[in-house]
């Protein structure tokens, strides 16, 4: 029975909202932190990334770079540019009121934006009947992808590919697109996102713009895949529009977490909120983040702020304001691959949500790329004669880093095949199907993406309509759940690649990682057919067949059999007199075994069965111990909740020294009817069914559970460790060495060592700071960001644009976060901050190298030597020498970009106040003013409609009237440019024959603007007509006011339909009622019109129009020198599919209705009237009205 429990309702939030108040007022709420995106320039993109890997992925905190909107295209990244660029494009735009989806174009929406966003105040914001219209997950256009590109930092930018250094180690030459010539390519590093690696076919397009208003919201939800968010403010809206008209400061609300915090998120839904955040589908109101027993991180965005979301880290936000335009993409890297392994993709498989991002796919193809990177730097360890070269290969932190994530996509790829090994068995291998690899195989039931192995069944297809099949393919995990189709049993096994072909790369990569780390050791990766053996666990693959063999097969189409009844001997009894009593066995059903905390017979395949000879079935594992069905089936030895005193039935908690277990978590129920598959079912456990009674029985269903208290400490205990860097995943910037390629190498480690005395800063010792030079680092930030203090800044206001320092001189308002990055905040115990003096930069001589363990304190070389005696700087004073000069040079560029005064109050902490002199009646008169509010009722809550044209509109004779139009052949025009008429020519009049083709088109349509009727309106089969005067102009005519006619004349108003030359033309000179003439006059300037616009003049070189001749003067001009003279260029020529010209087809002589001869498209040859001439064949030819015809091929010619 699927769960009723109560849930939290969804309280919208008011437009009065004070922010800065809630969060002073609230224990648990802090302001995001906050950098400048200037700052990234000034330190460096190195020290960019390693604050992010440490702050938002490895720390999991979000982070906010303000500042970008000076940057961004004032002009591209606008309303007004949307809305005439692509506002004719339809979207769906989703109405979160109805839960249901709209199509508008975009021009639409963003044009009834303002009233979308009045609808609502402070007495009505909670009325669910309005309008809450959001345009999101819509395609970014191209423009805007190409300029954040040049804006956004390339780590972290959309599907970066590479984020080495321009000219790095590994870069070679390639064209430059922009130039000729050459240019050097980025160094050999790691990708930025990894979803690069992936063909261009297989990747997710999640570069994607949010267009919202007032009232519009996105609910608490994680990123998909354990990925990175990044999410940039584009275009909000001030006070006024382009137009004049007032509109509200827009802004979006952001209330976050922070990922070491995930599981007490969840464990907090579900069991106080009674929702489930996997599923995206509830907003939680301010008083549940108020009570939540975690920090809530709240970011108001505004224009230009870029949010950085950690993975897994639930977040929802909320729009203000009349508009707010984001762009929003996510990033995959080793670590979030490793999150979605263990965590995201089984939840996402539990509930059903679609996996887009094909991770395992994005393993493989990821390993293979790093895999030729890698080659791609042994080539050129061999063939580069300098040595300095060969050791910024060989010790470039970048290229170390990539070999260590090369490592970790290994493991992931290890774990992958050893979930898919199946039992050696010929016959079985032969059976299995090949399928060659697209990435699109999707399972029917969780609709994750299914990257090698899968379970097909060859009974439940479905035929479509396109001649394919729809097949029913399941995924392993789904079949070991018991997720199946209603056949149960019955599959086939499918592969997508060749099972050799994935070992061998195995081998593959692994060779060439031992290579890399210098040989065998004890953490050296092992062969695949070692790994299974130490697994002591079935493989995934072994546990399906498994299943397939106990789990019986049944027809879909057939009523299910009924169980049958054992037929087991009955039992003889001796008594104790001799006689014999027979002892009847109670019958029960064949297959059937009891079920330990039920008491009642179930099928024996749906439980599973311990050494004791007890049987649990998998629901009550599910429900009651928390133990999924794979983890009982991969257990060779697995031992009952009774062996382990654990059981929690009611018989066994009467059982001395039995410790029942509680359930450690909250459990609601996964209703997947709506999304799986409609011929899908659950015949091991069914997932709808909460834990709430198991619960109770363990005495934990109240507000304060022990749950909830569980996942605290939980949260607690991972925050206290910190963020730091493994040595086994991360390169430590301030160790030279870290890879060892053999004995071969010392001469090159001695080296090294004798470089040490390189300086910790380039100005200390004068040298260029280079991304080329690998093994000089900066050992000062190295420090600053990893070894920081554990000391948050205040949260009392929203953070200013902060300043990378280093944590040792601070001072004036400078305080420091746990990871040392330093942030300039007002100091409240501090009124009066005074303005640091700096000096500049002293520079001193050394004269003996300084040694390595003075300034590493994460980890001491074995070499170190503490008692060389130097005369170098102090640390201290050289890092504050640095500092000095860091900061003089940031003030030198503010002075050259006017924002000095800027620049040096927000590093001492100063404000200005400016005092404008108003008048003391004026300011009176403007604070005693009460604005005025719209008081009109509204008189329907649907403001918004869509403007799609719908099939039924088009259809309905009604709303739609039909209209008659002209479909005009491409082949009958040209790209040449028309001649205009000289004035005074007249067009001659001739029948010619009809071939125009008309189609039906409502007068609401697109196409109505586009195509016009060669008649100007009038219907041929009929005479017009005469349309009747209005009401008003009927009356006033009868008062007595004689000019004014009682009918309209028969020639039609202009319409604001497009006219052509033809209406033109025959509305001025040849308005008739005569059907005849007028089908004449028209065919003739049909003709005339279409000669002008192919260019065809029969006097080309002297620059002059061909003339017109009057109905009753023949066309002497035009048979002067061009008289029986062919022309053999072809009015139109069809081309097929292949590029290949094709005749047109031959017209048929003129009948009795004439119509144009150019509708047809044929060759013509200037003659004059009425002249009999052969033709150059020698044969005789007709002549009526101008066109002549062979009597052999009825090929016309015009005269």
């Amino acid at each position: 029975m699927v769960t009723t429990r109560r849930s939290a309702a969804f309280d919208p939030i008011s437009p009065d909202l004070d922010l800065d108040a809630l969060v002073q007022q609230t224990p648990n709420f802090e302001y995001v932190t906050r950098i400048s995106c200037d700052m990234i320039e000034t330190q460096g993109l190195d020290t960019f990334e390693k604050l992010v890997l440490l702050h938002v992925l490895i720390g999991g905190k979000p982070l906010v770079i303000e500042g970008f909107h000076k940057r961004l295209d004032e002009w591209t990244f606008t309303s007004a540019w949307l809305q005439d660029n692509h506002g004719k494009k339809y979207e769906n735009a989703r109405n979160l009121s109805k839960q249901t989806n709209m199509t508008v174009s975009i021009g639409h929406y963003l044009s009834n934006m303002n009233k979308l966003t009045n609808q609502w105040n402070r007495h009505n914001y909670r009325d669910r009947d309005r309008q809450r219209l959001y345009l999101k997950d819509i395609d970014c256009p191209q423009v805007w992808h190409d300029k954040l590109r040049e804006v956004v930092p390339p780590s972290i930018f959309y599907l970066n590919d590479s984020t080495g250094d321009v000219g790095g180690p590994g870069a070679v030459d390639e064209p430059n697109p922009h130039a000729p010539g050459l240019r050097k390519s980025r160094g050999v590093a790691r990708a930025g996102d990894l979803m690069s690696c992936l063909p261009p076919a297989m990747r997710a397009e999640n570069l994607m713009c949010y267009i919202g208003h007032e009232g519009t919201y996105t609910p608490a939800h994680r990123e998909m895949c354990a990925s990175l968010g990044q999410n940039l403010m584009v275009e909000t809206s001030g006070t006024l529009d382009p137009d004049g008209k007032p509109t509200k400061p827009g802004s979006s609300i952001w209330f976050m977490t922070e990922s070491k915090d995930r599981h007490l998120v969840s464990e907090y839904w579900l069991s106080t909120l009674g929702h489930d955040i996997e599923i995206e589908a509830h907003f939680a109101q301010i008083n549940a983040w108020k009570s939540a027993p975690f920090t809530t991180y709240i970011v108001e965005q505004k224009l230009g702020d870029f949010i950085l979301i950690p993975p897994l880290a639930p977040h929802q936000v909320w729009n203000r304001g009349t508009r707010t335009m984001k762009v929003a993409w996510n990033r995959t890297t080793v670590e979030t691959l490793e999150l979605a392994l263990d965590e995201a993709l089984p939840r996402a498989r539990m509930v059903g949500r679609d996996e887009q991002y094909k991770n395992k796919a994005m393993i493989y193809f990821g390993l293979s790329r790093y895999s030729d990177l890698l080659k791609h730097v042994d080539h050129q360890k061999g063939s580069v004669s300098d040595h300095q070269l060969t050791l910024d290969l060989k010790y470039s932190p970048k290229i170390r880093q990539l070999q260590k994530d090369f490592r970790r996509l290994f493991s992931l790829y290890t774990r992958i095949l050893l979930a898919e090994v199946l039992p050696h068995n010929p016959r079985d291998d032969k059976k299995i199907q090949y399928l060659p690899f697209d990435g699109n195989v999707t399972c029917s039931f969780c609709r994750c993406n299914i990257f090698n192995r899968f379970l097909t069944c060859t009974t439940c297809v479905i035929p479509l309509e396109n001649g394919e099949e729809d097949t029913y393919d399941i995924c392993l995990e789904c079949y070991a759940m018991g997720r199946s189709c209603k056949c149960i049993s019955g599959y086939k096994w499918v592969e997508q690649f060749k099972w050799q072909e994935l070992t061998e790369k195995h081998e593959r990569w692994r060779q060439q990682i031992v290579a890399s780390e210098g040989g065998l050791t004890e953490k050296s990766a092992l062969p695949l057919h070692m790994e299974q053996q130490y697994m002591r666990k079935k493989s995934l693959a072994a546990v399906c067949q498994e299943q397939l063999r106990l789990r019986p097969w049944t027809d879909p189409k057939k009523p299910p059999p009924e169980p049958k009844l054992s037929k087991d001997a009955d039992e003889s009894q001796v008594n104790a007199d001799g006689t014999i009593t027979v002892k009847k066995k109670k019958p029960h059903l064949k297959g059937h075994i009891r079920n330990h905390v039920s008491n009642y017979f179930e099928p024996a395949w749906k439980q599973s069965a311990c050494k004791c000879g007890r049987a649990y079935s998998y629901g009550s594992l599910f429900r009651a111990f928390d133990t999924m069905p794979l983890t009982v089936m991969e257990d060779p030895d697995w031992q009952c909740p009774h062996c382990l005193r654990i059981c929690s039935c009611g018989k066994c908690r009467k059982v001395a020294g039995m410790q029942p277990y509680e359930p450690t978590g909250t459990v609601l129920g996964y209703d997947t009817r709506r999304v799986a598959d409609p011929r899908s079912t659950e015949s091991l456990v069914d997932f709808r069914q909460s834990n709430f009674e198991w619960v109770k029985k363990a005495g934990d269903d109240s507000e304060d559970s022990r749950r909830l208290s569980r996942r605290v400490d939980e949260a607690e205990a991972a925050k206290s460790q910190g963020p730091a860097l493994d040595d086994d995943h991360y390169v430590n910037e301030g160790e030279d060495t870290l890879i060892s390629n053999g004995p071969d190498d010392g001469e090159s480690l001695t080296m090294l060592t004798h470089e040490d005395d390189i300086p910790i800063d380039p100005l200390l010792g004068g040298l260029p700071s280079n991304g080329t030079q690998t093994v000089r680092h900066n050992r000062v930030l190295n420090e600053t960001l990893q070894n920081g203090e554990n000391h948050e800044p205040p949260h009392l206001f929203v953070a200013p644009s902060a300043v990378m320092l280093d944590q040792r001189h601070l001072g004036g308002g400078f305080t420091t976060d746990e990871n040392g990055i330093v942030f300039q905040y007002p100091d409240p115990t501090d009124p009066d901050p005074t303005v640091p003096q700096y000096a500049p930069p002293q520079v001193e001589q050394r004269s003996q190298p300084a040694t390595s363990s003075d300034h590493n304190k994460k980890r001491k070389r074995s070499d170190a030597r503490d008692n060389v005696q130097t005369d170098m700087l102090d640390p201290n004073q050289a890092n504050e020498q640095y500092h000095k000069a860091q900061v003089k040079r940031t003030l030198a560029d503010a002075k050259r970009n006017d924002r000095y005064i800027i620049a040096e109050a927000a590093m001492s902490g100063k404000s200005l106040s400016v005092k404008l002199g108003v008048d003391k009646e004026k300011l009176g008169h403007i604070l005693n003013k009460t604005p005025t509010q719209n008081t009109r009722p509204i008189k329907t809550n649907f403001i918004l409609q869509s403007d799609y044209p719908s099939p039924s509109n088009k259809l309905n004779p009604l709303n739609n009237p039909l209209k008659r139009a002209r479909v005009e052949r491409d082949d009958e025009f040209s790209t040449r440019k028309k001649k205009r008429r000289k004035s005074g020519q007249q067009q001659t009049e001739g029948p010619t024959k009809k071939t125009s083709k008309f189609m039906a088109i409502s007068s609401g349509s697109e196409a109505e603007d586009d195509m016009v009727s060669d008649d100007g309106g009038y219907n041929q089969d009929r005479v017009p007509k005469p349309r009747q005067l209005p009401a008003y102009l009927a009356r006033k005519n009868d008062v007595g006011d004689q000019e004014i006619p009682k009918e309209l004349t028969s020639d039609p108003r202009p319409s604001r339909r497009k006219s052509t030359l033809v209406d033109s033309a025959v509305r001025s000179k040849h308005g008739t009622n005569n059907p005849e003439e007028h089908a004449v006059t028209l065919a003739e300037e049909n003709r005339r019109a279409k000669l002008r616009a192919l260019h065809w003049d029969h006097d080309d070189s002297q620059g002059e129009s061909e003339p017109e001749s009057s109905p009753d003067k023949p066309d002497k001009e035009l048979t002067g020198s061009t008289k029986n003279t062919p022309v053999t260029k072809p009015l139109s020529v069809a081309r097929n599919q292949n590029g290949i010209s094709s005749a047109p087809p031959k017209l048929q002589p003129p009948s009795s209705v004439p119509v144009s001869i150019f509708s047809k498209g044929k060759k013509i040859r200037v003659a004059s009237k009425g002249s009999e001439k052969p033709l150059a064949n020698g044969k005789a030819s007709r002549r009526s009205l101008g066109v002549e015809y062979s009597h052999q091929s009825a090929t016309p010619s015009v005269s």
